[in-house]
């Protein structure tokens, strides 16, 4: 008896124009969905290496700000609900302390995190490197990180004047936080690159 092999494929983002409230009456267990430009946006779950990178970087990241009392990070999937009224759903992003208290009680996010993190997935590299980016831009992230596992690299744009401008990253490798001053990392050690 022959044994069949399953066909893997490249996951797809679903994505179909839709008013906002149709958006608002997906059930919870639909996710990853965003709304952005008018469309909602379904994703395919993250694979393991995304997931991996995923709870590296939060852990990270989470020591630095509750170890000096800065707000908290948080993780896909929440709801942020931009002002242009899209609504995403980034991998990794930091709140401070009055935003972070905020969204607690509002179950959503409504506002701009100052820090947002992206990990690209086989399917979400345009949206993540083109439309969040103007996104993000457009809504004042002040800093965002574009991660790339495959390629073993970190984008980190930060806001100036309105555009963002590629941080540069140090010699051997460290990301200085701009948004979380005092916060470094080195992304060879991160992806196990180093």
């Amino acid at each position: 008896m022959a044994t069949e092999m399953l066909e893997q494929t490249e996951p797809t983002l679903t994505r179909r124009r839709a008013p906002i409230e149709e958006f608002w009456a997906l059930p919870e267990s639909v996710i990853p969905t965003e709304y952005i430009n008018g469309e909602i946006i379904m994703a395919p779950t993250p694979t393991a290496a995304h997931q991996r990178m995923s709870r590296k970087i939060s852990t990270a990241l989470s020591e630095f700000v509750e170890g000096n009392g800065l707000g908290e990070i948080f993780y896909s999937p929440l709801d942020v609900i931009l002002p242009t009224g899209d609504v995403v759903q980034p991998d990794i992003f930091f709140l401070a302390t009055k935003q972070a208290e905020r969204a607690l009680l509002d179950k959503r996010v409504y506002g701009v995190p100052p820090l947002v993190v992206e990990i690209l997935s086989p399917g979400s590299i345009t949206l993540d490197t083109i439309t969040k980016r103007h996104l993000y831009e457009k809504s004042g992230v002040r800093e965002y990180w574009i991660v790339d596992v495959e390629k073993q690299s970190i984008a980190q744009l930060v806001l100036r004047k309105k555009h963002y401008a590629l941080a540069e990253i140090s010699e051997d490798g460290t990301i200085c936080g701009v948004v979380l001053a005092g916060f470094e990392m080195n992304v060879g050690k991160l992806l196990g690159v180093r």
